[in-house]
């Protein structure tokens, strides 16, 4: 990473401390946890959709979502290029980027990230990360910190679809990398016709 991305990463990052105390592991849910906890959390899972996204050169979701667990929660997961979880390659990434004491540990630990999967910042790879998330209130200012982590990846866009479920996005990510429309109205005419 040049000094330019490694200092706009630093800056954003100031703006989403880390809470003391806690310890962050994804898991096959993503990120739980109770919604005041979760920004810096969410924040850095943007940053790792960004960094996907520019890897894989494929489009990345991220999904703001506590499925069944009462409405004080929430969290964040990531779909990979084919519509499945993020691969299990990255999870240790993801709980060490979540975990990271402050601005300069989070920037290192970034920076030797990209040096060790050959992340390549040559502005040719598309960097698009669909979000979503779910009715839960904290929802919004979560897929905010969301769109600021990604947006602190040059060359990275963030897609807010809204409120969808995951399975929607899901689809859609896998739907968008198949060259396929991927829309909320696509995904219903989908799932009719299949029973058909």
């Amino acid at each position: 990473m040049d000094e330019h991305q490694k200092s706009l990463l630093h800056s954003t990052s100031l703006l989403f401390p880390p809470p003391k105390g806690v310890k962050f592991s994804y898991g096959t849910a993503g990120f739980r946890a109770d919604a005041s906890l979760l920004s810096s959390t969410v924040f850095r899972v943007g940053i790792l959709t960004a960094l996907r996204a520019v890897k894989t050169g494929a489009v990345i979701g991220l999904m703001i979502t506590a499925s069944h667990n009462k409405v004080t929660d929430n969290g964040v997961k990531v779909a990979d290029p084919s519509g499945g979880m993020l691969t299990k390659e990255w999870e240790p990434f993801a709980d060490e980027i979540a975990n990271a004491d402050g601005a300069d540990e989070l920037v290192r630990i970034i920076d030797g990230f990209v040096r060790k999967e050959n992340i390549d910042f040559d502005g040719v790879h598309p960097a698009e990360i669909l979000l979503a998330r779910d009715t839960r209130p904290s929802g919004v200012s979560l897929i905010d910190a969301a769109k600021q982590g990604i947006d602190s990846i040059i060359g990275a866009i963030a897609n807010d679809l809204g409120i969808l479920t995951t399975p929607q996005l899901h689809w859609m990510v896998r739907a968008r990398n198949k060259g396929f429309k991927a829309t909320e109205q696509d995904y219903f005419e989908q799932l009719v016709t299949s029973y058909r």
